[in-house]
């Protein structure tokens, strides 16, 4: 080996070996990770059927953590059953272990019933379908229908339907997006009451996108990796905040350890299941929100945990090794064996003039 190396040609060739070998590593690692434990097939089911709830989800009314057997199912879309979220305070949540992933998907269907026994007409603007946290500053939220005449796009149309925010960074400095259709008055793009509609989140290093009943919502290209929120919580029906908590049946829900497409989303929204083998697109029908979405995608934003749609720490290492590989490189062109590089003499101490 030692004796391969002599010359300046093969160490130059161990040297790009090697250096290649540890760019792959390096850029590669973060989605070469397998899925957290829980997940069979790259799913993990949060609520589908009383037999199938997992131990890894847990169950809160207000602070207090109850045991999952108090959980209320009913009639679900078929002829299975759906989780009862009653609007009392009542979530389901997945914590740290199952979250460690770049890529993701959550997808499930909803049947929202507005203000819940009790609570006031406007706490219907307030609900959220699911919260995907850290802290107060690292989070994406979705609300069906949130509604805020304070807030206006440049033609004076207000927030008045579904509503995502995207929250990333510290108190001090934090990129936030906000995700919603402007309406004029009398106009709303809300999730109706008392229907099933199935929601869907992926994100991957360079997109966050929301699909509903199987169509692209909202989509965002952003240059930054999941792994680096550092996702401590999922909330189901609720987030972070003393908001009023979800009011609605929950089924068929799920979080994948991948980002589906298009065509794996609305599988999801035929009812079949794009994990199956065989599985395909069925035929298309008539979206069931009408109203199309009106927002379109915003510019990019760039946040200094990444660079180039990679976690910096690959990059600085990339570019680290490419650096000692250009010095390497040089140094090994520089150097001239005594005697030149022609033959070298068979004498003691080698060629001298």
């Amino acid at each position: 080996m030692f004796k391969y190396l002599r010359t300046p040609q093969n160490l130059r060739r161990c040297c790009i070996t090697a250096t290649a070998a540890v760019l792959f590593i390096a850029t590669s690692a973060p989605w070469a990770a397998a899925a957290p434990v829980g997940f069979k097939n790259r799913r993990l089911w949060i609520a589908r059927e009383p037999e199938d709830l997992t131990s890894y989800v847990e169950y809160y009314v207000g602070d207090d953590k109850k045991p999952l057997k108090e959980i209320v199912w009913e009639k679900g879309r078929d002829s299975g059953k759906a989780v009862s979220l009653n609007g009392n305070g009542q979530q389901l949540e997945l914590r740290y272990n199952q979250l460690q992933m770049h890529t993701l998907t959550i997808a499930g269907w909803f049947y929202w019933r507005g203000a819940a026994r009790g609570m006031d007409e406007d706490s219907i603007h307030r609900q959220r379908f699911f919260t995907l946290s850290r802290d107060d500053n690292i989070w994406i939220s979705l609300m069906p229908h949130a509604k805020n005449p304070d807030v206006k796009d440049e033609n004076g149309n207000i927030l008045n339907g579904i509503y995502m925010g995207f929250s990333m960074g510290t108190a001090k400095k934090k990129f936030f997006h906000e995700f919603w259709n402007p309406a004029s008055d009398g106009v709303s793009y809300g999730i109706p009451l008392n229907e099933w509609h199935h929601i869907a989140l992926t994100t991957n290093s360079k997109h966050v996108r929301l699909y509903i009943d199987g169509r692209l919502w909202f989509e965002r290209m952003i240059i930054l990796g999941v792994e680096e929120m550092r996702n401590n919580t999922l909330s189901i029906g609720g987030g972070r905040w003393n908001d009023p908590t979800l009011n609605a049946l929950v089924d068929d829900l799920a979080i994948y350890s991948f980002a589906m497409n298009q065509d794996q989303i609305a599988m999801l929204n035929a009812g079949i299941d794009p994990l199956a083998e065989g599985a395909s697109l069925p035929k298309p029908t008539e979206p069931s929100l009408p109203k199309p979405p009106t927002q379109t995608p915003q510019t990019i934003t760039q946040n200094s945990g990444t660079l180039l749609g990679l976690p910096s720490i690959s990059v600085y290492l990339a570019g680290g090794l490419i650096a000692l590989f250009a010095a390497l490189t040089f140094f090994v062109n520089a150097y001239k064996p005594k005697g030149g590089s022609g033959n070298r003499s068979t004498g003691k101490g080698g060629g001298h003039s």
